[in-house]
């Protein structure tokens, strides 16, 4: 009852509220990029530096990051090519739909349901599986989108790609993995946490999921997902079922520890994330095939993936 009480608040009321503040513009897109600041800026800043300090640095760490980039991202973006090269012609759809394929809701939606099921533990290995998919993001996915903005500037000309590194690697947005570092030295330096850390890390778990996905609520866009839902219902059997099956006996082969392999399991079916329409809106693709995919992949895991893990799993 605790789990679907926290679900219900933590998860759907986001969902709806932020919905509702679109639909009857009691909120403006300013705010909304405002909170997903706040949440990437402020919020990642205090639960990295918490999760990293929590956890045993361990071999358990490579095995996340392992879980990170290639489960989460570079796997599911192979699977994905075939469809995109073979059934989306044009440069826009395609780098779009490409791109967000490997672009998952780990850190928030997958943290705050790791959470909900599994603990604080579980959300703070959730981070390190999530510092490794921003890394990917940051050194394979920005400058993949560029490439394709670059070679649609080009039209029939050869586009020699120039990727901008100094924008893409040093941004605010980065601040999140230098509290992690700071986390994990005082975890290896053995400084002891805080009397109030429990209720302050939880508290900004709670805080990070409105901060996170309100705005997922405001940007529900139902007229792409009508548009696009064959194209979106496309990656569903890759990203919410292939890989979590696959995940979950590989997993099987690394380690015998329960919690990471419900933790990996769990991650690996986790929906398209914002960040995927973020992206695509920054470099100019078709971000209707990315507000498709993340609709209608975090649909299926709320209402069917992630119930099915609380009956099999937890």
């Amino acid at each position: 009852m605790e789990r679907l009480f926290f679900i219900f608040i933590d998860v759907f009321l986001p969902l709806i509220v932020g919905y509702f503040f679109h639909k009857y513009k009691l909120m403006s897109i300013n705010t909304c990029n405002l909170l997903l600041k706040i949440n990437i800026r402020f919020i990642t800043l205090v639960v990295g530096l918490g999760s990293f300090w929590i956890i045993k640095i361990n071999s358990n760490i490579f095995l996340l990051a392992f879980v990170g980039i290639f489960l989460c991202a570079v796997l599911p973006g192979l699977l994905a090519y075939p469809y995109a090269h073979s059934k989306i012609k044009n440069l826009r759809g395609n780098g779009a739909y490409l791109i967000s394929s490997m672009l998952s809701n780990t850190g928030i939606l997958g943290g705050l349901c790791a959470f909900i099921a599994l603990g604080q533990l579980a959300y703070a290995y959730v981070q390190v599986i999530g510092m490794a998919q921003n890394l990917f993001t940051l050194i394979f996915g920005f400058p993949l989108a560029e490439y394709f903005h670059q070679k649609i500037k080009a039209g029939p000309r050869t586009v020699k790609f120039h990727p901008h590194w100094r924008s893409i690697l040093i941004s605010w947005n980065q601040i999140g993995l230098i509290s992690m570092i700071i986390g994990a030295i005082l975890n290896i330096n053995e400084i002891p946490l805080p009397f109030f850390f429990d209720p302050v890390f939880n508290a900004f778990i709670h805080i990070g999921a409105w901060c996170g996905i309100l705005p997922v609520g405001y940007l529900l866009n139902f007229k792409a997902a009508r548009i696009y839902k064959y194209i979106a219902f496309s990656v569903v059997p890759v990203r919410l079922i292939i890989m979590p099956i696959l995940s979950y006996f590989i997993a099987k082969q690394f380690t015998d520890d329960t919690l990471l392999i419900s933790i990996i399991t769990l991650i690996t079916a986790c929906p398209i994330g914002i960040n995927a329409i973020v992206v695509t809106q920054l470099y100019k693709l078709n971000t209707s095939i990315a507000e498709a995919m993340f609709l209608i992949t975090t649909a299926v895991f709320i209402f069917i993936i992630y119930p099915l893990f609380l009956l099999f799993m937890v």
